[in-house]
């Protein structure tokens, strides 16, 4: 019989590629891990890594346990979650986290919602961007998160992770009003006229910005990224004053009052997907089904 709790650590080696990262995901000790896998090693009676370096490589044989690791632990998700749907009450304390934008405009009207329809459901709130997020479902840290996706870029993919779409939504062009029509693109909404602008660019969305800069890319320029914000309102503010351009989602520019021209890309179809994320299984648990409904009526999916 293995031990559920070493093979997760294999699993999440898996995913995170070294011991300092699985480590960091399940809050122990490298060295507590590189014992809990020798100790697998030992029940399994196989070599599982293979150091190549300084990295781990995988044998078959742990690869073929972390395939069946992925089902179990849905399984055991699904059974909590079918243990706590036999009381038909909503009730208990459900971690939530969504980046800036949504949490304003999803998650807020949801917990609001959950409040009012089930008194006994609490909802604990955090903002952080998807990879954190899905970390942290995987670490059984929070149980519910709001993630985002970009069309050009590879997709969130985790076989411990279900993701429900809950809506699309172009990105897009933030210009001067007062200059738009002067800066080459003829208020057309065409990257490859904006070729000399400075771009004001995200700095935790790292996606958005490989997005900015793949997008400049196709349209024949590297773009000159002279400010980088964290806040869309000083995006939207340095855009506003003048001084350079920028992409944003219109989830995030429709939250900002600003004298600022937004437009699709006319050149190249740029979007973002917005879903919410729980555990592969979970979702049967009367509390967070509960509240994935809510942000989903939000959204406007129901």
């Amino acid at each position: 019989m293995f031990e559920v709790r070493r093979l997760r650590l294999l699993w999440e080696l898996a995913a995170h590629g070294t011991i300092a990262a699985v480590a960091e995901a399940c809050a122990l000790s490298p060295s507590a891990v590189s014992q809990q896998l020798s100790l697998l090693e030992r029940e399994v009676r196989t070599p599982l890594l293979i150091r190549d370096g300084r990295r781990l490589v995988l044998t078959e044989a742990a690869r073929i346990l972390v395939a069946h690791t992925e089902r179990v632990l849905a399984e055991l998700e699904q059974a909590r979650a079918e243990v706590a749907a036999l009381d038909h009450n909503v009730r208990g304390t459900v971690g939530l986290v969504a980046f800036p934008s949504a949490a304003g405009v999803l998650a807020a009207p949801a917990i609001a919602e959950c409040q009012t329809t089930y008194p006994d459901l609490r909802v604990l709130l955090g903002e952080e961007e998807p990879e954190q997020s899905v970390a942290g479902l995987r670490a059984r840290r929070i149980d519910v998160a709001l993630v985002y996706e970009y069309n050009v870029l590879p997709r969130l993919h985790d076989a411990g992770i279900e993701l429900q779409p809950l809506l699309h939504e172009p990105l897009l062009l933030a210009l001067p009003p007062r200059r738009a029509t002067q800066m080459g693109d003829g208020g057309s909404g065409s990257l490859e006229g904006l070729s000399q602008e400075r771009w004001i660019a995200p700095g935790s969305d790292s996606a958005l910005r490989a997005v900015l800069v793949r997008a400049c890319n196709a349209a024949g320029f590297d773009p000159q990224l002279d400010y980088i914000s964290d806040d869309y309102r000083v995006i939207m503010a340095l855009v506003q004053a003048g001084v350079g351009v920028s992409l944003i989602p219109r989830l995030a520019a429709e939250q900002l009052a600003a004298e600022v021209r937004l437009q699709p890309v006319t050149d190249l179809r740029l979007s973002r997907t917005v879903s919410v994320a729980v555990r592969s299984g979970s979702g049967g648990d009367p509390a967070i089904a509960a509240l994935v409904r809510a942000l989903r009526r939000v959204a406007g999916c129901e």
